[in-house]
């Protein structure tokens, strides 16, 4: 897991590994961490891992966004 905070920005990173993201007591661990930052009023994002094809998931994003923004 990797934390990383950007005060200028007011948000907090967090990053999971695909093992992390399904451990229950990680998930619980974090539950002061939302607490601690949403009080000072940061977005707090979490990045889990995950077991798809990247290159092929972004392209299907990608894919989405401009048929979304084709719509109007």
């Amino acid at each position: 897991m990797k934390i990383y905070v950007n005060a200028e920005k007011k948000r907090t990173e967090i990053w999971l590994t695909r093992a992390e993201s399904v451990d229950f007591n990680v998930r619980e661990s974090l539950k002061p961490v939302f607490k601690k930052y949403k009080e000072m009023k940061y977005l707090v994002v979490v990045f889990m891992s995950g077991s798809y094809d990247l290159a092929k998931q972004t392209a299907l994003l990608f894919k989405n966004n401009l048929i979304r923004n084709a719509a109007g």
